[in-house]
Formats: C-alpha cells, sequence, structure tokens
C-alpha cells in the first residue's frame, strides 16, 4: 500500500474516531399549551421532559469524560491553561442545568394551565 493511501487511511480514521467521541446536546421536547392539552398529551410531554433531562445528563457525562481525556493527551499544560478548560467546562455544564431547569419549570406551568382549565370546566 503506497504512503499517500497509508495516509489517508490514518486521517480518515483519526476524523472518524473524534466524530465518534463527539457529544451531541439533544434536542428539547416539544411541551404542549397546558390550556388547550390532553391529559395524554401531558404525559406524553412528561416522558419527553424526562428524558431530555436524561440525556442531558449523558450530554455532560460526555462532555467530562472527553474533556478529561484531552487533558490527559496535553503535555506539561499551565495552571493557567488547566484553569482555563475547568472554566470553560463549569460554563457548558452551567448552561446544561440551567436548560434542564427551565424545561422543567416550562412543563411545570402547563400542568398549572391545564389544572386551572379542569377546575374552571367544574366550576
Amino acid at each position: 500500500m503506497s504512503n499517500i493511501l497509508k495516509t489517508v487511511f490514518a486521517a480518515s480514521a483519526l476524523f472518524a474516531g473524534s466524530f465518534a467521541l463527539a457529544c451531541d446536546y439533544p434536542e428539547r421536547p416539544h411541551i404542549p399549551d397546558g390550556a388547550a392539552a390532553s391529559k395524554d398529551q401531558l404525559l406524553d410531554a412528561k416522558a419527553g421532559v424526562q428524558i431530555f433531562i436524561a440525556a442531558v445528563d449523558e450530554y455532560l457525562t460526555c462532555l467530562e469524560d472527553q474533556e478529561k481525556a484531552a487533558v490527559a493527551e496535553l503535555e506539561n499544560p499551565s495552571q493557567e491553561e488547566l484553569q482555563r478548560r475547568n472554566d470553560m467546562l463549569n460554563k457548558k455544564f452551567d448552561a446544561a442545568n440551567e436548560e434542564k431547569a427551565l424545561v422543567g419549570e416550562q412543563f411545570n406551568q402547563q400542568i398549572r394551565a391545564y389544572n386551572q382549565k379542569l377546575k374552571e370546566s367544574k366550576e
């Protein structure tokens, strides 16, 4: 096999490996309008929210593992570099956890709207 082909195969393996390690942020679930939604639609949304939260946790674990591997490959990183990387990872964690809380609160608002709709229909 020629050196060019070996280089091409090595590069493609390297890129394929890096894509396999990519951490994908999960898609936000659809949350229906509680004032118009059925109970089944809200139960489906609840399942979607639970799946989203678990997927975000998996995403964060992936990020953490990926960062540990990246730091392990650094040769003699400075304290500043390690701190910068740690700060960036913390920002990603904070943003993802805020997103989980936001999705949860949006779902809870729609549950309250649904419950209000039921209350009003009984009056």
